[in-house]
């Protein structure tokens, strides 16, 4: 039977999520067609976009101030849209302050409706978990502790597990990988290579890309044997291309093909706080993460936020085991004295691997079906 799908993402993480989901969605009922609006990997399996997904990728309550009027008008065309569509359909992931919007416009219209990603109500704003309970069908959490948040209210919600488990290595390839790497870019075996992934959003990259350098650039009176591995995200390729010249040491700009490889051939991380963080670790990588907002913005969250760690593995343990280098704190000097001590500290190193993986396993890890392949029967079921 045909079913019609429009899903909606708004920023890279919710594009990739969207593609997995995709994939799964034409497994499990071939007969499919999707609207929406997504990203390249949404696109490429097979979606319509009917404006650039790149649009919603907006951080911060300052930074989108300027942006409100479009932003409005995006969500009554993507509302308009659906109405005229008429899909079996409506998946949004992540994006709340977008995807809300559009369904409240869509209440009236008989279509199953359904969000990927619960919001984070056990963090901030708990009354919205009766809100959202309210607009949808299905709820696809990815925290195995969410559930309940939702159900008390009525909404069917279902731990489908972390998508980003999805993307566990194989570490039978590792050896292999690392070795060809290395010879490709002429990193010695005994180069230490560390990975930085400065963002995905231009502002990110503004901000935090800087400290990540001038701390690579401390220690490299340390480490002369320093090299840096940067795997390039199409939005902020242009920008890293240019930030990165300020590096004292040799650099690789590396693009997605080669970026499990980079992972494997890679002996600690440097991350942006985000999904990227969950799959470095997922390679095994002893890494540390920061951030940094718009003053503002973070005046406004940290009187919001409830818990006391950003990096979900550390929230789910219930301590700092990848050290946290957030607003204040991530600045070059507190970053690479992280860095440092975790680079000569094989048992912290170690102990920050095996403990991940801990946390990994209780989002899903390993589990015969994967998140994917879940939300789909879960969708399709209504």
């Amino acid at each position: 039977m045909l079913k019609k799908f429009f899903i909606i993402a708004g920023e890279a993480s919710g594009d990739l999520l969207g593609s997995k989901l995709i994939k799964e969605l034409k497994i499990q009922n071939p007969n499919s067609q999707f609207i929406g609006v997504g990203g390249k990997l949404m696109k490429e399996q097979g979606l319509v976009s009917i404006f650039p997904m790149e649009e919603l990728s907006i951080m911060g309550f300052a930074e989108i101030v300027p942006h409100i009027p479009k932003l409005l008008r995006r969500i009554r065309e993507t509302a308009d849209k659906i109405i005229s569509e008429k899909p079996d359909f409506v998946i949004t992931i992540d994006s709340p302050d977008f995807c809300f919007r559009v369904i409240k416009k869509i209440q009236k219209e008989k279509v199953k409706k359904i969000h990927m990603i619960a919001p984070s109500v056990w963090a901030y704003r708990p009354k919205r978990a009766e809100k959202i309970s309210k607009l949808y069908d299905l709820l696809l959490a990815i925290l195995p502790f969410e559930p309940p948040y939702f159900e008390k209210h009525g909404l069917k919600t279902v731990f489908i597990g972390h998508p980003i488990t999805e993307n566990a290595p194989d570490f039978s390839k590792k050896e292999a990988a690392n070795l060809q790497f290395r010879k490709e870019y002429f990193i010695a075996a005994d180069d230490l290579l560390i990975c930085i992934t400065p963002g995905s959003r231009n502002g990110e990259v503004k901000k935090i890309f800087p400290e990540f350098i001038g701390a690579i650039n401390l220690l490299i009176e340390k480490f002369p044997n320093l090299k840096v591995a940067i795997p390039l995200v199409d939005k902020t390729r242009g920008l890293v291309f240019e930030m990165a010249k300020t590096l004292k040491t040799e650099y690789f700009l590396i693009e997605k093909e080669e970026k499990n490889s980079a992972f494997f051939a890679s002996n600690f991380a440097l991350a942006k706080s985000g999904t990227n963080a969950l799959e470095l670790s997922l390679y095994h990588l002893p890494l540390i993460i920061a951030y940094k907002i718009n003053f503002i913005t973070h005046f406004i969250v940290k009187s919001l936020v409830k818990i006391k760690f950003a990096n979900l593995i550390n929230l789910i343990l219930n301590k700092e085991l990848i050290p946290e280098m957030l607003q204040d704190n991530c600045n070059s000097q507190t970053i690479a004295g992280h860095l440092e001590r975790l680079i000569l500290d094989k048992n912290l190193a170690q102990k920050q691997i095996v403990e991940s993986e801990i946390a990994l396993k209780l989002m899903g890890l390993g589990t015969n079906e994967n998140p994917s392949q879940k939300a789909a029967a879960q969708i399709l079921k209504l």
